[in-house]
């Protein structure tokens, strides 16, 4: 096997490196991930009484949680051979085209919102993504499931817990 097929196979030759190749994006993601527990580790430390039984317990738990497991993964990163020149560059892997078009719908219920109030911006939304995401198959079963699911927050948040909606 020649070293470029071994590289895409996630071996670089080496004879400790298994797996697959790193994504792109991959360690960046575990620094910002560690900074993020650092910084719940932080805002933890403002709630801290010097008992187990404080409620910072949970939060910095969790935080050093984030922390450790983050660096882990990278370091079990570095040790993988780096993203394959094949791959699609960044920002193409983080954004594929469905999710930008979901965005770009939710900017637009986010606008409509206070015009068309929650019900009617809310079902417009579902039944947009879901058809979309579907690709224009099962419209009936779109528009269902939609009001279904709608009825379903409806009912729980105004009526259960007495929320008042937009």
């Amino acid at each position: 096997m020649d070293a470029k097929k071994e590289h895409q196979a996630g071996n670089n030759g080496a004879e400790g490196s298994k797996g697959p190749c790193r994504k792109r994006g991959e360690l960046g993601l575990t620094v910002i991930l560690f900074l993020f527990g650092a910084l719940g580790y932080y805002f933890a430390m403002g709630m801290t009484s010097e008992t187990y039984s404080s409620p910072s317990v949970f939060p910095k738990l969790i935080s050093f949680l984030i922390m450790l497991f983050s660096a882990v993964i990278f370091y079990q990163a570095r040790k993988r051979p780096g993203p394959d020149e094949n791959e699609p560059p960044l920002l193409a892997f983080l954004f594929p085209k469905d999710v930008f078009v979901l965005i770009t719908l939710l900017v637009v219920y986010a606008v409509v919102l206070p015009y068309l109030h929650f019900i009617a911006a809310s079902y417009l939304f579902l039944v947009i993504g879901i058809i979309y995401l579907q690709r224009g198959k099962n419209k009936l079963r779109a528009f269902i499931i939609s009001a279904a699911a709608l009825a379903i927050l409806v009912v729980i948040f105004r009526y259960i817990f007495m929320v008042i909606l937009p």
